[in-house]
């Protein structure tokens, strides 16, 4: 991501601050100009507008950008009247993806392209942003404006990124859509009880994935659980399978969550010696190949999650949500499953929530882990050859029709990783 700001000077807005940023702004994905547009029907390659919206605008959201799961942020909605391509960004943990959608406005007759996402690390979009920012704060300031509104909330979240508790308390916050610096007692209250049990990213999926449930309830049945006896839960083999594949298949600089998934997969099929006709049709005959006892079993039902990982001295403790009906078994295995991917591509000891959160890192390496590992995609292949159906290759793996399709939307990405 770059971009360009050539300021123009003196303009007719009504506050101070937007005429003093006026500027020919022009902004590349990809080394692809985002700004690039047509005009009732003229061609141009940049925008003019003031950018103290736009930098007061990230400035605002951001803990919500860095701590937000499943949301994306539109810079449209600090457009402050001004025609601006689309740009939208977000982050799942750990790559951020920015991308500018197509957009037409009426009056005047505008029409950006579609330009494709770049994907960065956290830190290159952080320096980016920031940047940015701290370009326009710089022309108000030359511009002897330096006390805006926009200057203070930059400082205070640079004050908060420089103490850790501060950030992670804020960054809690943004997984929630709130504003860190406005938040109410009893918000702040649950995110401070959440973070005496989970903390990093495993505490941004976790308040992410439980904005809509009964959050202390969520955390009283993760305190419940927890203390079962071990035979209920623990699943002995994991964690030395874990950091065996760990260092027979390290990660990859800035490795998208798929691709993490599916090859640990792999490696832990082959560490199993499993071969292509193996199968796991409950959750119970895995659990008891990874070390569990017959006496593994699932627990009592609550809303927000679909399992609990949860590291003890010995060993990797999965705790498996009832979901109130014996007939889906399918369910309980791709969700026993994801669980042991979380202890497989994230070996460091720690406690995770497995839960419907998509556009997180951990989720979604979990889901292609545990799609790979039950469903490999060179077997569905083999099956598809025999004629087989949809229904039949799921039935075969234990998996829902949503699965086999996904795994053959995904061969390409798939074949390619893993190759």
């Amino acid at each position: 991501m770059r971009y360009s700001a050539e300021w123009l000077g003196e303009a007719s807005n009504a506050a101070p601050e937007e005429r003093a940023t006026v500027a020919d702004f022009r902004l590349w994905l990809n080394d692809q100009n985002a700004c690039l547009h047509l005009e009732n029907g003229v061609a141009s390659d940049r925008v003019t507008i003031s950018l103290y919206p736009l930098a007061e605008g990230l400035a605002r959201d951001w803990w919500t950008i860095f701590g937000g799961r499943d949301r994306e942020v539109s810079l449209m909605k600090h457009r402050s009247g001004y025609v601006t391509p689309d740009v939208r960004m977000m982050f799942d943990g750990a790559a951020f993806e920015m991308r500018a959608d197509q957009r037409t406005y009426d009056n005047p007759g505008v029409s950006f392209w579609t330009t494709p996402g770049e994907v960065m690390s956290r830190r290159e979009a952080e320096l980016a942003l920031g940047g940015f920012i701290g370009e326009v704060l710089a022309r108000l300031k030359q511009e002897q404006m330096s006390d805006t509104s926009a200057a203070l909330r930059w400082a205070r979240v640079q004050e908060s990124r420089d103490d850790p508790e501060q950030a992670a308390f804020c960054e809690a916050a943004g997984a929630l859509g709130l504003d860190p610096y406005r938040i109410e007692e009893g918000a702040a209250a649950s995110i401070e009880a959440a973070g005496a049990l989970f903390e990093g990213e495993p505490l941004t999926e976790f308040l992410a994935g439980s904005a809509e449930v009964n959050r202390i309830s969520l955390l009283e049945w993760v305190q419940v659980v927890e203390r079962r006896a071990p035979y209920a839960a623990r699943v002995g083999e994991l964690r030395g399978m874990a950091q065996d594949i760990a260092a027979r298949t390290p990660s990859r600089d800035l490795e998208q969550a798929w691709s993490l998934g599916y090859r640990r997969a792999r490696a832990l099929r082959r560490l199993m010696s499993l071969g292509p006709g193996d199968r796991f049709v409950s959750f119970r005959r895995l659990a008891e190949r990874l070390g569990a006892s017959p006496a593994f079993e699932v627990t009592k039902p609550v809303d927000g999650v679909q399992a609990l990982r949860s590291d003890r001295p010995d060993g990797v403790r999965i705790h498996l949500r009832s979901l109130g009906h014996p007939t889906r078994s399918g369910a309980y295995l791709f969700g026993f499953t994801r669980a042991v991917g979380d202890a497989v591509c994230f070996p460091a000891e720690t406690r995770a929530p497995i839960n419907e959160l998509h556009a997180a890192y951990r989720q979604a390496a979990g889901r292609a882990f545990a799609a790979e590992f039950l469903a490999p995609i060179d077997e569905i292949r083999s099956m598809r050859e025999d004629g087989r159906d949809n229904l039949s290759i799921a039935n075969d793996f234990g998996v829902s029709t949503a699965v086999i399709d996904h795994q053959e939307e995904n061969a390409a990405r798939i074949d390619e990783v893993c190759a």
